[in-house]
């Protein structure tokens, strides 16, 4: 029987738009951001971001090296923010039934500037973003990054959760499989999902 569940957060809770993100870094000058997302985003500087082996600035000092003039720290992180347009309410009101029922946590790779941008987001459906999970498990907190196995296992014994008990949730399957690993049940949810109703047959 499920007990607890993990959620990720980009592409899961938040609406994920890279052609946005891409278009918003050319509007400040840098011309090959798509190429950054495809080749770096799962590691090289975006990684070592997200595990906060680099802080916000030295994040930004890469990323300016792209850009052809000048474009402030504020306008690199609204471009970065654009990669994170929304998150439907819908999707709030779901993990506040799924709160009423399970214990709820948050698990992912994320950096400052994102939480920053999500935040707000979260207040539309009533409440903080801390206020709709037991416990927040973000990465660059953590210096740990999905899919490394370690960051499960520290999730598990932090929150005392039995892996056959515990649900993980996620849109990536490299992620999903590295819990699996564990004995974590698993389910791909992707941002189309209707996270009410898609995630019912895993609660079984």
């Amino acid at each position: 029987m499920i007990k607890n569940i993990i959620f990720d957060l980009g592409g899961v809770l938040v609406r994920l738009d890279k052609q946005r993100c891409i278009a918003a870094f050319t509007q400040i000058g840098h011309e090959d951001f798509g190429r950054i997302i495809n080749e770096y985003f799962q590691e090289g500087f975006f990684m070592d971001y997200e595990k906060g082996t680099i802080n916000t600035d030295e994040f930004r000092a890469y990323v300016r090296k792209g850009i052809v003039g000048i474009a402030t720290d504020a306008q690199i992180d609204e471009a970065m923010a654009a990669f994170l347009p929304e998150i439907p309410i819908e999707k709030l009101n779901a993990l506040l039934d799924y709160k009423k029922s399970y214990r709820v946590f948050l698990l992912s790779n994320t950096n400052p500037v994102a939480i920053d941008t999500v935040k707000p987001m979260f207040e539309k459906g009533g409440f903080k973003m801390e206020e709709y999970f037991e416990k927040m498990y973000l990465s660059y907190e953590m210096k740990l990054a999905k899919p490394d196995i370690r960051i499960f296992e520290k999730v598990l014994e932090d929150s005392v959760l039995i892996p056959e008990e515990t649900l993980f949730v996620d849109d990536s399957p490299v992620n999903l499989e590295a819990a699996q690993t564990l004995g974590i049940k698993t389910a791909l949810i992707l941002q189309e999902n209707d996270l009410a109703r898609d995630l019912e047959p895993f609660l079984c």
